[in-house]
């Protein structure tokens, strides 16, 4: 038996068991893995489900250094987890026998994020079926589009690397029509954009316009020596004119918990009320999107400016890594990294096409298949948002500042910078280094 421990709440309660397989694509893959993967190596996977908030599994995993080891695998989001990685609770993956973190079913762009020169403690890939739902993306009426013929279609514009903030505003203006007499926009007026400006809606700018936190030195050590304060003053005056700047273009949903905006948002753009919608990609789950009257579509976020090369999206730091307790036994490690290996494999043959290939590109939206190909590929893992516990919430600041409608962001940040060098090195370099030089690490 392979004790496994992982959350229950809605977006992930499917990623490791099912409880109630009601026959649709996702529950039936995952089920369909599970067997393949228990018949192969001779197991039995026995996955416990966990309530409570999102340091629930991350006390399990604490206590379990204290106690008796009782599960042989944490699946638990990375924002709660990577933070104790300098306690020594976690063993080294890059050591064990049958994992191979190379192959495309591991997502590389994590492994360059997490991995700590020859030693990695978490990964994630197709077994994390988050990493799919958890990608930001921008929603459009496809529909609406077509009532305004001078506006080309989203896909070309795309595809000709011209979908960018500004683009994005010049044509968020053209939708708007007053629904009630309120010269304000309401949520019954027909808006351009609807989005949310104080929360996670506004965290995707940072990696689709290129403003890195953490990056690699020549040694492969985290650095914060490459961020660009006026570059992100530049990203925060483009969208606050995006979301305040031209009119009522844009109506903008306040946060009032547990991401309950993000379901505000998904609904007034699936009645019809708006043109395009920041989203993560997981909305296209939802019924009131199957129920959507008007043809829709998803692109990546808006590039910063032409000049940018590639488009780039992020991935929210909930989204799920995988472990092994240092309380495994050395008999049963490579036993576990095997069934580690062989879920993350098959889930990228089985459950990744019937999310990907499948459910989204012939359920649920009919878009061309390389746009779907193009958003999972511009994932942009980076370092200083996975660890944004140790780093004080850095990225959380650009959040409020658009809340209070705020373009203070380079004092801002040039402030907080200091504060952020000092932890990198305290909180994370520094202890990574003395975990790394015991020997334990």
């Amino acid at each position: 038996t392979i004790p496994i421990v992982s959350r229950s709440n809605k977006w992930v309660v499917d990623e490791v068991t099912v409880e109630n397989n009601d026959g649709g694509l996702i529950n039936s893959a995952v089920v369909k893995r599970n067997k393949i993967v228990e018949e192969r190596l001779g197991v039995k996977i026995e996955n416990t489900l966990v309530d409570g908030n999102n340091y629930a599994i991350s006390d399990l995993i604490r206590n379990q250094a204290q106690t008796d080891h009782l599960y042989d695998i944490f699946v638990n989001s990375v924002y709660s987890t990577i933070m104790y990685t300098a306690e020594n609770h976690f063993a080294n993956l890059k050591e064990l026998q049958y994992l191979d973190l190379s192959r495309p079913y591991w997502s590389q762009g994590f492994n360059e994020a997490a991995s700590i020169g020859d030693k990695q403690y978490f990964v994630t890939g197709a077994a994390s079926l988050s990493t799919y739902r958890f990608i930001f993306v921008t929603f459009f009426n496809s529909d609406m589009f077509k009532t305004i013929p001078e506006i080309p279609s989203l896909y070309d514009t795309v595809n000709a690397h011209q979908w960018t903030i500004d683009y994005q505003m010049e044509i968020a203006s053209k939708f708007w029509k007053d629904m009630d007499d309120n010269p304000l926009t309401s949520e019954g007026d027909i808006c351009g954009l609807v989005s949310n400006a104080n929360e996670i809606s506004v965290d995707p700018y940072w990696s689709a316009c290129n403003v890195r936190i953490l990056e690699r030195d020549e040694n492969g050590d985290y650095t914060f020596d490459n961020f660009d304060a006026q570059k992100l003053q530049n990203v925060a005056e483009k969208v606050l004119q995006l979301f305040y700047g031209h009119g009522n273009a844009s109506y903008d949903y306040k946060h009032y918990g547990n991401d309950a905006e993000q379901d505000d948002i998904r609904n007034m753009f699936a009645a019809g009320n708006a043109a395009m919608a920041t989203l993560r990609i997981m909305a296209l789950e939802s019924a009131v999107m199957r129920d959507m009257k008007d043809e829709y579509g998803v692109v990546p976020m808006p590039k910063y400016d032409e000049a940018q090369k590639d488009y780039g999206t992020l991935l929210h730091d909930q989204f799920t890594v995988l472990s092994i307790p240092k309380t495994a036994l050395d008999d049963r490690r490579d036993r576990i990294s095997a069934v580690m290996e062989a879920l993350c494999y098959t889930s990228y043959n089985i459950v990744r096409p019937a999310y990907y290939d499948v459910a989204l590109r012939s359920k649920l939206v009919s878009d061309p298949a390389e746009m779907l190909d193009l958003l999972f590929s511009k994932v942009y893992i980076d370092a200083g948002v996975i660890y944004t516990g140790p780093l004080s919430g850095f990225h959380d600041q650009f959040r409020q500042l658009m809340g209070q409608k705020s373009n203070r962001v380079m004092s801002t940040y040039q402030k907080k910078a200091r504060s952020t060098r000092s932890a990198l090195q305290k909180n994370i370099v520094q202890k990574l280094q003395k975990l790394y030089d015991s020997g334990n690490a």
